[in-house]
């Protein structure tokens, strides 16, 4: 059966590993979305704003999952369906302990993402390529410093995204993390701490999606390779897991097609028959 929806990550997915999108990829989804009635959706760990700048060679969406499926957003009047967010105390207590070590820390409010200056020069530290660096920080907000924003406004939460310049740091902090009420710390990179609402995934932004659209998980495919990807994957009608994800991500799929490195999206676009 054709999907009626197939929703697609970003980064090790659609993204190169020098963040840019193949143009032999870029032109079959173009084609899939002139020729076909299959709704397409980003669905990533990026902000809204971070999602548009890198999907800009494409006309807008129809819809727009972001910060790891805890922003909904509609495309084309940037309207913001639906937003999950840590509870205030959680989030202080997150920020504050992140704080603490070396770290870069971005957080996720509404429709784009926040930092830091002295996390600006920690990521400029870290293992990140710096291909990724200037991408994530061209749509960023910046700020001299996050502590108003946090413990003084206490604006809502959607996500945090905490890089460690030091991994040993990263172990130590994740571990802490996790004892947190609430907090289900996970890593998509081995530099990298992710945390979102209880656990809030990809998969119940997907699923806040289907409710809007009246679209079943069986009318669904999910295409992705990293942990943030797993649970949106397993539960889609065709989970798809690119050659580079993580072995988890393949064994929760239906099909492990080729690698974001060698158009591996083409190959699941003609899986799923919406490209000839």
């Amino acid at each position: 059966m054709t999907p009626r929806l197939i929703t697609i990550d970003l980064d090790g997915t659609l993204l190169r590993n020098d963040c840019t999108i193949s143009p032999v990829t870029r032109e079959a989804i173009l084609d899939c979305m002139k020729n076909t009635d299959t709704i397409f959706v980003p669905c990533t760990g990026r902000s809204y704003k971070n999602s548009r700048f890198v999907l800009k060679d494409f006309p807008t969406f129809p819809y727009y999952i972001n910060a790891n499926g805890t922003t909904l957003t509609e495309g084309p009047s940037e309207t913001l369906l639906h937003a999950s967010v840590l509870p205030l105390e959680t989030g202080c207590q997150v920020y504050s302990a992140a704080k603490e070590y070396q770290t870069f820390i971005e957080i996720y409010h509404e429709l784009t993402a926040y930092d830091s200056a002295v996390g600006r020069e920690n990521l400029r530290k870290s293992a990140c390529e710096e291909d990724y660096i200037e991408q994530l920080l061209y749509t960023n907000t910046h700020l001299e410093d996050l502590d108003d924003f946090v413990l003084k406004e206490k604006c809502p939460i959607s996500k945090f995204h905490i890089v460690c310049v030091d991994p040993k740091e990263k172990t130590q902090l994740k571990d802490r993390l996790s004892h947190l009420p609430g907090v289900f710390p996970i890593s998509t990179t081995p530099f990298n701490i992710e945390i979102c609402c209880n656990g809030w995934s990809k998969r119940e932004g997907l699923k806040k999606l289907c409710e809007i659209l009246q679209i079943s998980s069986e009318e669904i495919a999910a295409i992705g390779d990293s942990e943030n990807d797993y649970e949106m994957i397993q539960w889609a009608g065709c989970g798809i897991a690119m050659g580079n994800a993580d072995e988890k991500v393949k064994n929760a799929a239906q099909y492990v097609t080729g690698s974001n490195e060698e158009d591996g999206i083409v190959q699941a676009l003609r899986y799923l028959g919406v490209l000839g």
